[in-house]
């Protein structure tokens, strides 16, 4: 084939590639930022991207189930959910507590999509640190992203030679008491393809070294029976239910998390 006929398709890949790697990134958060629909100049881009796409086959789509599944932080132990027939929600944890994410595929097909925390959720929780395993492929990239509404995580998996597995694994840390979603998203969409759900409460890792056990306990009992215990200490946070006083019922809520760890 001579110079004359190898040029355009080298322009073509160059303009496909620049686009989709630099533009359109920065298009797709702005879209989900923003919850517009997509103006005349992105819609063209996309399509003419799509076209560009199959006739060069440069890009696949992943076709496969893109999964998550969550993990305390030894990356070992699945946390558990409230309920086995009701997917991605989670039993409490306590505030402190470090988990992982791991994203996962069936399939070996291409993969753009993101992990975000958006809006007042992140006032209960951060993503802290993402990390691409090897089934994602040598070419496999991921970069963080923060703005007014959005934090989280954009990843890629290479185009050539991902395989089914585990593709990203993300650092989750529960950072205050309420309820926190995370959202996983496919490239381009505007709403999450489902949210993962976390439900923080009070800590009982009362000297905060990662576990709730016997030096805990001697901590909640030295505040037995206390009855003056206001905002913001109350009584060293042993005086979980906050009605003021150190009680029986405490002593259940601690109970429940006995040699649990947050880290």
């Amino acid at each position: 084939m001579s110079s004359n006929n190898q040029l355009p398709v080298f322009l073509l890949i160059y303009v496909v590639e620049f686009v989709y790697e630099v533009i359109l990134p920065i298009l797709r958060i702005e879209m989900k930022k923003k919850k517009q629909n997509i103006n005349g100049f992105i819609q063209i881009t996309k399509q003419l991207l799509l076209v560009l796409a199959i006739m060069l086959s440069i890009i696949s789509i992943a076709k496969g189930t893109i999964s998550t599944t969550v993990f305390l932080r030894d990356s070992n132990t699945p946390l558990e959910l409230v309920d086995p027939n009701i997917p991605h929600v989670y039993r409490d944890i306590m505030i402190g507590t470090k988990l992982k994410i791991v994203v996962s595929s069936d399939t070996n097909d291409y993969w753009v999509g993101d992990l975000f925390i958006t809006g007042g959720n992140r006032d209960y929780g951060v993503l802290t640190a993402a990390y691409c395993l090897p089934a994602a492929g040598e070419g496999a990239f991921l970069y963080p992203w923060e703005d007014d509404f959005y934090q989280g995580f954009c990843f890629e998996t290479d185009e050539s030679n991902a395989v089914p597995g585990n593709w990203f694994i993300i650092d989750y840390n529960a950072t205050d008491i309420g309820d926190c979603n995370v959202g996983l998203y496919e490239w381009w969409a505007m709403e999450p393809t489902y949210e993962i759900s976390f439900s923080h409460v009070r800590t009982r890792d009362f000297n905060n070294d990662a576990i709730v056990n016997f030096k805990d306990f001697a901590i909640f009992a030295s505040h037995w029976m206390a009855a003056n215990c206001t905002d913001p200490n109350w009584c060293d946070g042993t005086d979980l239910d906050h009605n003021g006083k150190v009680d029986v019922n405490d002593l259940m809520l601690f109970c429940q998390y006995w040699l649990e760890r947050t880290k």
